[in-house]
């Protein structure tokens, strides 16, 4: 594992601009009621995009872990991720398409563990439903089945987390099979406590390369999802957004 990077955290100080700037644009979403308001009041970004991405990857997060062959198996032999780069004490995973990339290492003695609910990897996926069966079928228990995000939502939303406890949510929208897979999960539940279960066939899997990560830009918000309240403070600088220039 490359030795860089090795400082300790510390309790840095936040440039009260930058509060102030991420307040106005929270405050854009609680105003915006519509999809014309949200165009209306959203403003360019003060200053433009600043990386120019080379012909390698383009964004990877990182987390440490007590148990890295754990980690290790869990991702390539069981979830079947890609491997875009590995040692003894690195691994960097990717998707079939080189779509996102996450990286994992074993923790030094000097250092904590990545704390289990410090980061969650969430994929928006086709046939949820399908596909929960299948990790089932591969042994991944779920801490919370695909269930609708929210009263007549489309929307599903299911977890589970790697064996260092890292959360992997799963979202998508999968109503049709709903009853059907939901028959699935149950009789698997059932033949784990010992009671018969219906047949299952390995067919009824799908085959890894089925398996479609998509974007996140492709997944859009319910028109009336509301934006938490945020509360103000006095350390805080106001911001005036200037017309839409190019700088």
């Amino acid at each position: 594992m490359l030795e860089l990077f090795k400082k300790p955290a510390a309790n840095y100080h936040i440039n009260p601009r930058f509060r102030a700037y991420g307040k106005a644009r929270i405050d854009i979403a609680q105003r915006a009621a519509t999809r014309d308001d949200w165009d209306r009041l959203w403003k360019k970004s003060t200053y433009p995009f600043p990386f120019s991405w080379g012909n390698s990857w383009k964004q990877c997060v990182e987390y440490k872990v007590a148990d890295f062959p754990a980690e290790v198996g869990f991702f390539i032999d069981i979830l079947g991720f890609p491997v875009n780069a590995f040692d003894p004490d690195y691994a960097m995973f990717t998707s079939p398409n080189g779509e996102f990339y996450f990286s994992v290492v074993p923790v030094l003695e000097s250092e904590e563990v990545t704390a289990p609910d410090a980061i969650r990897l969430q994929f928006m996926v086709e046939h949820i439903l399908e596909t929960a069966v299948e990790l089932e079928r591969r042994g991944v228990k779920f801490e919370q089945w695909p269930t609708q995000s929210s009263e007549n939502s489309s929307l599903l939303i299911g977890s589970f987390r790697t064996p260092n406890g890292i959360g992997i949510d799963l979202w998508g929208f999968d109503l049709e099979d709903e009853n059907e897979n939901h028959d699935l999960h149950s009789a698997f539940e059932e033949e784990e406590k010992g009671a018969p279960s219906t047949e299952l066939s390995a067919e009824r899997g799908i085959d890894e390369d089925q398996i479609q990560f998509i974007t996140a830009s492709n997944f859009q918000a319910d028109e009336d999802r509301k934006a938490p309240s945020v509360s103000d403070d006095n350390d805080s600088e106001e911001v005036e957004y200037l017309p839409n220039e190019d700088l």
